[in-house]
């Protein structure tokens, strides 16, 4: 399924009343100090909260540089059905490839001419290792030495390739984060619930036309291995 583009003529206004918005994450003054020693322009990101932050500002300036700073280097983005199963996945060659730039200058940040993003957390808590042990081997929730951050909460992206025409994804995301040697945190595990619509019994449609970030992503992967 390819991704529709929409028109905006009546809904932009209102979408862009709640989409173009800072990062909002709970408890922003929480995370760990930075560490001992550690240059304030080198750790950009020794808080979960402005690794958070500087996410949005890595899709706000379509800044693929920024972005690949942000990301593990076992970065995995899924995106689940209704029953749970994984429907569409990508690690952090693919995920780079998709976003664009450099190397691959067909991707979203080449074409979106305006980029907007916004979270909300609704959950903000700590994932300790010693809870999270391997389901299966390979498991890649599992981090049975590490202690990891877990922000979950609703996304927003406003993605246009015109002023009126474009893409809207409104959808309950989970950010998984791991602090590393340099002190550092990245975002380890993306993972995209289904849309509500999807999964509703009413077959109600949405007043504003969505699409899921997964879907948006699988046709740009096509694109850019075409």
């Amino acid at each position: 399924m390819n991704p529709r583009h929409v028109r905006f003529d009546r809904v932009l206004p209102a979408v862009l009343a709640v989409a173009l918005i800072s990062v909002q994450c709970a408890d922003r003054g929480a995370g760990p100090p930075a560490p001992p020693g550690a240059d304030v322009e080198e750790c950009f990101a020794c808080t979960p909260e402005a690794a958070m932050d500087h996410l949005q500002h890595a899709f706000g300036e379509r800044d693929p540089d920024l972005y690949e700073r942000l990301l593990d280097d076992g970065f995995l983005f899924t995106e689940a059905d209704c029953l749970g199963e994984v429907r569409y996945h990508n690690g952090k060659q693919v995920e780079l490839e998709v976003m664009g730039g450099r190397d691959s200058p067909r991707g979203i940040f080449d074409v979106f001419r305006t980029i907007e993003f916004g979270f909300w957390a609704d959950d903000r808590r700590e994932e300790p290792g010693a809870d999270s042990p391997p389901a299966f081997e390979g498991d890649p929730d599992g981090h049975p030495e590490e202690d990891w951050l877990v922000f979950r909460g609703r996304v927003e992206l406003l993605l246009l390739t015109k002023p009126d025409e474009g893409l809207f994804v409104d959808q309950v995301m989970t950010f998984k984060l791991r602090q590393e040697e340099d002190g550092m945190w990245r975002i380890r595990r993306w993972a995209g619930d289904p849309l509500v619509r999807e999964c509703s019994e009413s077959g109600e449609e949405p007043t504003v036309a969505t699409e899921s970030w997964g879907r948006i992503k699988a046709s740009f992967t096509e694109a850019t291995r075409g």
